[in-house]
């Protein structure tokens, strides 16, 4: 990002069970400041533990920082699949409520018995009593809110058209009132940009056999994940794929990718990702041209396909450069 040419100022926080060790906290309250008075972040992956010792960082950032929208563009790079060389299509996700909400009953529980005969009182049925079950909440204010961001992004990147993604024909209460709200919302705003709306299977068989169809996708929070991520392994994996966390006063950008404690400190993960946040970062603070000509050098390391990480070079039959050898032949190519 430096090698652009923008200069910047770092102010560096550390998160997760590093800050645990130094601060007692996964999420210290000067780095949700920090990001708070800067209105914009670039930040690492950060895992969450398998035993529940805290709640996921990344959720507890996107509710202290209000962050409703995520967004995450997908595009073919040089020397990727050829079925999809049509591939060009950013996925717009809600970032509240759905299956993430972290609402659940587990099997055996008071809480969860006391849901059965809510259950079988209201709807006349009767869930398993070994049954687990999380709740799917889709609040309509934030579908508008998340509508909103997709309408201004669409308009601000030249894209015309919009994919409203759902299950509506089964989960009325929830991906009915998503799709309904998104409707509503969109026709509050100028006609400029096209709404549609298509079910999830019938977009993930489309992003495979027609991506060409596929534009900007706007989803609850699971479909965004899920697609997100068949985008990047259409694309050229995890490695190659770039977003953003977006609000009203702030946004943080991130590779899609979470950690891999296997790479650490062994100078071997792909760093494209993040320089790709990096430039989506850089376009939002208005360095279009510092942005373009990053991804421009990203894109010609990759055509060239000599200094590529394990997870690139492996396709190619070449030997795998390190991470640091990739970010200077970007510096290079810039």
């Amino acid at each position: 990002m430096e090698a652009t040419g923008v200069r910047f100022a770092w102010d560096v926080h550390e998160l997760g069970i590093a800050a645990i060790e130094r601060h007692g906290t996964p999420l210290p309250a000067e780095a949700v400041e920090s990001i708070a008075a800067s209105g914009v972040a670039l930040k690492g992956p950060v895992a969450t533990p398998a035993d529940g010792r805290f709640r996921s960082v990344n959720l507890a950032l996107r509710d202290e920082l209000g962050l409703r929208a995520g967004i995450r563009p997908a595009r073919t790079w040089p020397g990727g699949p050829a079925a999809v060389s049509e591939l060009d299509v950013v996925v717009v996700r809600m970032l509240a409520g759905d299956l993430y909400a972290g609402i659940e009953f587990a099997a055996g529980t008071d809480a969860a018995a006391r849901l059965r005969d809510l259950v079988a009182e209201t709807h006349g049925r009767e869930l398993p009593s070994d049954a687990g079950v999380s709740l799917k909440p889709i609040s309509r204010a934030d579908t508008k809110a998340v509508t909103r961001v997709a309408l201004r992004y669409a308009r601000e990147h030249g894209r015309r058209k919009i994919t409203v993604v759902h299950k509506a024909t089964v989960m009325r209460a929830t991906d009915g009132a998503f799709l309904a709200a998104a409707r509503e919302a969109a026709a509050d705003e100028s006609a400029d940009v096209a709404l549609e709306d298509r079910l999830v299977d019938t977009v993930c068989h489309d992003l495979v056999a027609r991506p060409g169809s596929c534009d900007v996708l706007l989803t609850p929070m699971l479909y965004g994940d899920l697609l997100s991520d068949l985008c990047a392994g259409l694309s050229g994996g995890l490695g190659l794929a770039p977003g953003a966390n977006v609000g009203a006063a702030c946004a943080v950008f991130e590779a899609v990718h979470g950690t891999a404690a296997r790479h650490a400190g062994l100078d071997r993960a792909n760093p494209m990702a993040v320089m790709l946040s990096g430039a989506m970062l850089m376009r939002h603070i208005g360095e279009r041209r510092a942005a373009d000509r990053l991804e421009a050098a990203v894109a010609a390391v990759i055509a060239d396909g000599r200094t590529l990480t394990y997870d690139l070079a492996s396709g190619r039959g070449r030997q795998p450069c390190s991470t640091t050898a990739v970010t200077e032949a970007v510096i290079d190519a810039l």
